[in-house]
């Protein structure tokens, strides 16, 4: 689905304005700062420097859109807005439309999974493409079933 694919930039977007305002507010000292724009630098300063590092990509990546894509951005975000608060939920988490049973697995063999094996599997899921990383999370849980299945 194209729309799952612009999630990620949906929030990063949301995330970069309240870096603008955070920034604006680191920029002028003199003036005194909102309850908002506070709020904003704390949420900033839990962030880790991955993280920090993240919004950074996406950041640069907004600024590479030519104003037509920007068009089809806002449109997508509409879009996106329309779907009922479920659907959205499962988008944010960046699972399309996968079945809570695959959901469920996905985060037993998560906390069951070695930190190595973890770091690995996120590192492999941020090379993917949105619907790159659905296919291989449905892979892995599958596989997982499996082998939890032929241990019993």
């Amino acid at each position: 689905m194209k729309t799952n694919r612009l999630i990620p930039v949906f929030a990063a977007a949301a995330l970069f304005l309240a870096l603008v305002v955070s920034l604006r507010a680191a920029d002028v000292p003199a003036v005194p700062a909102t309850a908002k724009e506070m709020a904003a630098i704390e949420q900033f300063l839990n962030l880790s420097d991955g993280e920090l590092e993240q919004m950074a990509l996406v950041i640069e990546r907004l600024r590479a859109m030519k104003p037509a894509e920007r068009a089809a951005l806002r449109q997508e975000i509409a879009k996106y807005r329309q779907l009922p608060e479920p659907q959205r939920q499962q988008l944010r988490q960046g699972w399309g439309w996968m079945p809570p049973e695959i959901q469920n697995g996905w985060r037993e063999m998560m906390q069951s999974a070695s930190p190595e094996r973890h770091a690995e599997i996120q590192a492999k899921l941020q090379s993917l493409s949105p619907e790159e990383k659905t296919a291989y999370r449905k892979q892995l849980v599958e596989e997982f079933v499996k082998a939890k299945a032929a241990k019993k």
